[in-house]
């Protein structure tokens, strides 16, 4: 174990931060006094990340307009870029159930007997929608929500 444990901004994405900072005008993030700094490259992965996702722009770096719309959200950049996105394509009620069930911990989890996992694996199948685990959580909460939200 290590004497002193590592400060929480090395450990954690650092897509709000970065995204946070740009948004306050902060220009040069490698140069930025943190008080325990990450390693360059990790922030410069999220630089690159919020590229791609449109919240920099690729000429300046410099905060987009939807970048502070997302800037505006406690999320993950990321999930803030689905509900924007939501909006847009009329399908918000959907997004917003996506985001909720991946900001909260794992609503599955495996049993330890045999046999009992087995019917569980199958029951699982039923509510699986090939190819997107986001429109399998959306599936579990609808039915969920249909069968007026009973925990049996």
């Amino acid at each position: 174990m290590l004497p002193q444990p590592v400060p929480e901004i090395q450990r954690t994405n650092l897509g709000n931060v970065v995204l946070l900072l740009k948004s306050l005008k902060v220009e040069n993030l490698l140069d930025f006094d943190f008080m325990d700094p990450s390693p360059q490259d990790k922030v410069l992965n999220s630089m690159h990340q919020l590229w791609v996702l449109g919240a920099l722009s690729s000429d300046t770096g410099s905060v987009t307009d939807i970048g502070l719309k997302m800037v505006e959200f406690p999320l993950d950049p990321p999930l803030a870029k689905m509900l924007l996105v939501g909006e847009e394509l009329e399908c918000l009620d959907e997004v917003v159930t996506i985001v909720s069930m991946l900001s909260v911990p794992s609503i599955f989890f495996r049993l330890k007997d045999q046999a009992e996992k087995s019917e569980s694996d199958a029951d699982s199948r039923k509510h699986l929608v090939p190819g997107s685990d986001y429109l399998t959580l959306l599936n579990l909460y609808q039915q969920w929500e249909d069968n007026k939200c009973l925990g049996d």
